[in-house]
């Protein structure tokens, strides 16, 4: 391993908060290999999503529960929010404000008979709202290339580079 791969990972490690074992470094030669890389470490396991998820609709339900009055167990998943709010658009509109400020921020509205709570619910896992504490949102490609683009540049300050640049040609050495 040469001494540019190893000032990657150190800075990778610190950044992101995961450990790079010695076997995994053959694999991480340009920065494309490496947001390939922690795409796979980053992503959350399918039980961590489920457990986001779940999270998200408990914390929704509260919300809904506080606002509108309903009982706990007369809220699930495929509960439609025509049954829920009142038909008075203003009324509802002031109702809503209410909901999404007890969850940490706003959500999309969706009318109808198909807008149900667990849609809400997984619009709100997704993205990862500070009211529900620990969720994980995953992190886009996009989000962690940015990442890792500006780690290269300011960290390592390597000014010009590609994704497909190898790191032993970048002067890192």
């Amino acid at each position: 391993m040469g001494l540019a791969l190893v000032e990657v990972t150190i800075v990778v490690e610190d950044a992101f908060g995961i450990p790079i074992p010695d076997e995994d470094e053959h694999r991480i030669a340009t920065p494309r290999a490496l947001v390939d890389y922690l795409m796979e470490k980053l992503a959350p396991s399918p039980e961590a999503l489920a457990h986001s998820t779940q999270r998200a609709f408990t914390t929704l339900r509260e919300a809904i529960v506080h606002v509108l009055g309903p009982q706990h167990q007369e809220i699930v998943p495929s509960t439609t929010w025509d049954s829920l709010l009142p038909r008075s658009h203003t009324h509802a509109d002031k109702l809503w404000r209410e909901i999404e400020d007890r969850v940490g921020g706003p959500l999309s509205r969706e009318h109808g008979a198909a807008a149900i709570v667990g849609h809400t619910a997984i619009q709100l896992s997704n993205r990862g709202t500070p009211a529900l504490g620990q969720v994980v949102r995953p992190r886009t490609r996009d989000e962690i290339a940015a990442a890792v683009r500006r780690l290269i540049h300011e960290k390592l300050e390597v000014k010009e580079f590609t994704d497909d640049t190898p790191f032993a040609a970048m002067g890192l050495d």
